[in-house]
């Protein structure tokens, strides 16, 4: 009996400690300064997905690429009809592929591609996924999101749900009584689960996205309530930190892709951001003209969840638009979806 009970404290004290180093004051850095080699390499981009199905015909958005075998990847992904009123009144839908660069838009023995929503006058989609797979569970996929609560008024709540194949999803419930947004990052570290997230914080009166963290356990019983790591400057050029688009590396090193946001101009960039051994930087290293050298993208999203491609080397997986962030409502705007390669290796 004493043995356990000293198991269990030392536990808690092990979770203690980790709970208060992982988040500390950001810093930011040049590339001379990183941690670890970066770059990305030139002539990989490619464009994995258009927008061909009626579903689909406003905008595409959030999506997640998961590599789950040698030939088999999984993608899920949001998408809207040019019906929308509503940013829950859009469909979650579903690929799979043999390369991970050419999709087939269709679930395994059903009719269409269509897991959720039903498109408006509805509320039924879902916005803002993240898909992991959780080797240790029986239900391996896990899936956390925002939705509409229909039986609460339609109030937007945190959601999660668990499946054994990515396709059939089970055991909805609630994970917080709030909305978060700009697509989750779920990363397995330590038999946790940390969530990076948009958080926000108020400066003169204005409210500006940050990144945010929680922590959970496999039960995903809330063990750190979210709050920022990493937040722009205010008063500078790109006052928003739009969305995390967080990877694990290793066990030190988490990077990010956040799009650096200004919403009184609609100007955007794409830099690259991380955390190491608890500590949280944002970095000086933009790599907007490497994901659209020759495109005209006024709206660009890094998706969470690097794909490893060999040794030290990565598919980045993205969307870009010629829409702008202020014309979200408008029909028709031209969405693709891209991958490039990175090579990342710790120093």
């Amino acid at each position: 009996m004493k043995i356990i009970l000293i198991k269990k404290k030392l536990t808690l004290i092990y979770l203690v400690l980790l709970l208060t180093t992982v988040v500390q004051s950001q810093t930011t850095v040049d590339r001379n300064s990183l941690p670890f080699f970066f770059c990305v390499l030139e002539g990989s981009r490619q464009v994995v997905m258009v927008q061909d199905q009626p579903w689909e015909e406003q905008m595409m958005a959030y999506y997640k690429v998961l590599k789950v075998g040698k030939r088999k990847w999984q993608m899920w992904y949001s998408a809207w009809d040019n019906n929308r009123k509503s940013d829950y009144s859009n469909y979650l839908t579903y690929a799979h592929s043999r390369d991970g660069e050419n999709w087939i838009k269709s679930i395994p023995g059903k009719s269409d591609n269509i897991l959720r929503g039903t498109g408006h006058p509805h509320i039924d989609g879902i916005v803002e996924q993240d898909v992991i797979i959780d080797e240790s569970s029986p239900l391996k996929y896990k899936m956390i999101y925002t939705a509409c609560d229909l039986n609460d008024n339609g109030k937007e709540k945190t959601f999660i749900e668990e499946s054994a194949d990515g396709i059939n999803w089970i055991h909805k419930r609630i994970l917080w009584n709030r909305k978060h947004d700009s697509q989750f990052s779920v990363i397995e570290r330590d038999g946790l689960y940390h969530i990076y997230l948009r958080y926000w914080e108020e400066h003169n009166n204005v409210r500006y996205r940050t990144i945010g963290l929680a922590i959970t356990d496999k039960n995903w019983n809330t063990l750190q309530e979210p709050k920022t790591i990493l937040k722009a400057n205010f008063e500078g050029s790109f006052p928003h930190l739009y969305n995390p688009a967080a990877s694990r590396i290793s066990d030190n090193l988490d990077v990010l892709f956040p799009t650096f946001f200004n919403e009184k101009s609609d100007s955007i960039k794409v830099c690259l951001a991380y955390t190491y051994k608890g500590k949280s930087f944002l970095t000086d290293v933009d790599i907007t003209d490497n994901l659209f050298k020759d495109v005209d993208a006024n709206w660009v999203i890094a998706m969470p969840g690097l794909v490893k491609d060999g040794k030290d080397t990565y598919w980045l997986y993205y969307y870009g638009s010629n829409m702008l962030h202020s014309q979200y409502l408008n029909k028709s705007k031209e969405f693709k979806y891209y991958r490039i390669k990175l090579k990342i290796n710790e120093k």
